[in-house]
């Protein structure tokens, strides 16, 4: 390998990183924040219901 074929791979994988950084960066937000949204989901869907002991419970139709 020669000093010019050193050069152009350097040249070659420089120009790509620039053109390609920007959708990387954002791809990365989308997983981030898609990870994040189903975090906050999953937190939800496992909070129980806090039952208070001086409140009687509902029936079967909803009502107290």
């Amino acid at each position: 390998m020669t000093l010019d074929d050193v050069a152009s791979l350097v040249l070659a994988s420089a120009a790509a990183a620039r053109a390609f950084a920007p959708d990387v960066r954002s791809g990365f937000r989308r997983l981030l924040s898609a990870g994040v949204r189903v975090g906050a989901a999953t937190l939800i869907e496992q909070q129980q219901p806090v039952a208070r002991p001086d409140q009687p419970g509902l029936d079967e139709g909803g009502r107290r």
